[in-house]
Formats: structure tokens, C-alpha cells, sequence
């Protein structure tokens, strides 16, 4: 942890505010559950197993918030349950907005078809998680909770019974909605300099003769 955020301070590629809240997601990444993976899992030749474990611990989330909605262990379990996975998921998409450009750090994917799916279990987490605090917090039942935090999700409507504090509870969804759906689609209009397939010796000549190719065509 400690010498990722040494090498961030010694790479000049950031620096001010930028600096200091990259600093703090690197220190945040000790309380990650998929850090840890990561960490114990380190393989430089073969990140098939690494990555398979982070898959496994993707879908697991999505199963526990799956099982909390219409069952549940109690509102204040089920809350730091929720929490705990919320957090996580934004604390990874943060990494990978703040410090995926930073190689050193974080290495590329080698899926952007992975990526993807990935992101869609995690805008189906977000919904399920607030469908818990909703079912909690306004007395919904979970189908309607679940329901509502679609609506939520599309900006087609809200609980209607969300009033006084709750109300900022409606509003940190359709913050943190907005986050994923924009995350989403830089995914697939490849502005997300993460999402990018990094260009391999084959693909790099393949460009090459295209241009040629693409040159001669022009001058004909």
C-alpha cells in the first residue's frame, strides 16, 4: 500500500488536490476485499487466476445483496452488509478512473469485454443496494423497493414516501447513478483511457499496413 503511494508521489503525472485524493484512494484500497485478492493473488504471467477470483468475489457480491433483499439478517446488519459492498464497488471505480492511468500502479485490463460485464453486475449491485435501504429506511416491501430503485435509476421517479432526511438518501443514488452510467458509457465510446486495448506487436502492424494500405487507396 505504502509503496504505491510512494510511487504516486514520485510520478510526476499528478499533483495538487488531484494528488491528495489519489493518495487517499490508495490507502483506502487496504479496507478492499478485491485489494486483497489482487495483493495475495500476484502473478505476472498469468492473471487468469487472479482475475478469476476477482470475478467469483464480483458475482458473490451481487448473490448477498440478492439473498438480504427479501430475507435479510436485521436492519442494522443488512445496512453494514450494503454498505460495506457499496463502498467497495465505488472505491474500485474510483481507482479505476484516478489511478488506471498510472501503469505502475494499475496494470491494463486484458479484457474490455470483461470490464463491461463487470461494470453491469456493479449497476445491478448499486440498485440492489439501494433497494435494502429503501426496504429499511421508507417501510417498502422488497419488490417495491427494488422497483423504486429502478425508477431511481432511469430518473423516471422516486419513493414517494422518501421525505425529511430520506430524501438525501433518493439523492446519493441518483449521484452515485450518474458516476456508473457515465463510467458505462466512456467504457463503450472508449474515452476511459482504461477500457483501451493496449496494442499488441501483431495489432501495431496490422495498423501499419492499414495505413499503408489506406494511403495507397487515396492516392489512386
Amino acid at each position: 500500500m505504502w509503496t504505491n503511494v510512494r510511487s504516486l508521489w514520485r510520478d510526476r503525472q499528478v499533483h495538487g488536490l488531484e494528488l491528495f485524493f489519489d493518495s487517499l484512494l490508495l490507502v483506502l484500497r487496504f479496507l478492499s476485499i478485491s485489494y486483497w485478492i489482487k495483493t495475495l493473488l500476484p502473478d505476472p504471467t498469468d492473471s487468469r487466476r487472479r482475475d478469476n477470483a476477482i470475478d467469483v468475489y464480483c458475482v458473490a457480491q451481487l448473490i448477498i445483496l440478492l439473498v438480504i433483499l427479501p430475507f435479510g439478517f436485521g436492519p442494522i446488519a443488512d445496512s453494514i452488509i450494503t454498505g460495506y459492498i457499496l463502498s467497495d464497488i465505488y472505491l474500485n471505480l474510483f481507482n479505476i478512473i484516478f489511478i488506471g492511468k498510472i501503469r505502475s500502479i494499475n496494470a491494463p485490463p486484458v479484457s474490455i469485454e470483461r470490464s463491461i460485464l463487470l461494470l453491469f453486475i456493479n449497476v445491478l449491485d448499486v440498485v440492489l443496494a439501494f433497494s435494502i435501504f429503501y426496504h429499511h429506511a421508507l417501510g417498502l416491501s422488497p419488490m417495491t423497493a427494488f422497483f423504486k430503485a429502478v425508477l431511481v435509476l432511469g430518473t423516471i421517479g422516486y419513493p414517494e414516501n422518501a421525505t425529511g432526511f430520506w430524501v438525501l438518501l433518493v439523492s446519493l443514488q441518483v449521484f452515485l447513478d450518474f458516476v456508473l452510467i457515465a463510467l458505462v458509457f466512456g467504457s463503450f465510446v472508449g474515452q476511459v483511457g482504461l477500457f483501451q486495448r493496449t496494442p499488441t506487436a501483431g495489432t501495431t502492424a496490422e495498423l501499419r499496413k492499414w495505413k499503408v494500405f489506406g494511403r495507397q487507396d487515396l492516392e489512386d
